[in-house]
């Protein structure tokens, strides 16, 4: 990839990232001090937990065969903060396989979102902003400068559903910015949703009744 494409994902994700922070509700005192530093840590640790535990989730629903989850590791030439692996999955299953991860971090931002509004502490804060943004700056690496990642989550679902690069980009941004909207506007009830059986995986939008 040429370094000038690089450098345009990189302003693409910083320009994302600062939208978020700037829509978010600003306390009326702010004092930034070492324990947030751990509540983000802890935010991101349960984030990336609960996203590995939904690839194995769905790994013990089809039958895959000796699948472990890893942090803070390096496979096949590769750094990944967490990667769920497999011996064996059904063929079928690898799409829902590569979902997983992404459906459980709806429930985390579901969790997250519910309990920031009730109560806006720097922990709820950050696990709100990494599992609303997490998989749209995964889906840009993988799109963009991580191609050949076959471990990596959207490279995964775009060699099982056969979809371009830009369609993928565009159905996570738009999911990234509809969550994103409803920070800041608790009464608007439209939501992503992903639901998975043991062959497919679907994205859908929840309009409550």
């Amino acid at each position: 990839m040429k370094l000038n494409q690089k450098i345009h994902v990189f302003v693409v994700f910083l320009m994302a990232v600062s939208v978020l922070f700037v829509i978010l509700p600003k306390p009326k005192a702010f004092g930034f001090q070492f324990k947030d530093i751990l509540s983000i840590g802890a935010a991101y640790s349960t984030h990336l937990f609960l996203h590995e535990t939904g690839h194995q989730a769905v790994a013990t629903r089809v039958g895959a065969k000796q699948s472990e989850m890893h942090f803070f590791s390096n496979k096949q030439g590769n750094f990944y903060p967490g990667v769920s692996t497999y011996e064996d999955i059904p063929e079928k299953s690898k799409l829902p396989y590569a979902v997983g991860g992404d459906r459980t971090a709806g429930y985390t931002f579901e969790y997250a979102l519910e309990s920031y509004h009730k109560k806006p502490t720097t922990y709820n804060k950050a696990l709100m902003f990494f599992s609303c943004v997490d998989f749209f700056a995964y889906t840009l690496l993988s799109n963009y400068i991580k191609t050949e990642a076959d471990m990596y989550d959207p490279n995964l679902i775009r060699e099982e559903t056969g979809c371009s690069k830009e369609v993928l980009l565009s159905l996570v941004t738009a999911k990234t910015f509809l969550n994103a909207y409803r920070i800041v506007n608790p009464d608007f009830k439209v939501a992503p949703m992903i639901l998975v059986d043991k062959t497919s995986a679907t994205l859908m939008v929840r309009v409550p009744f």
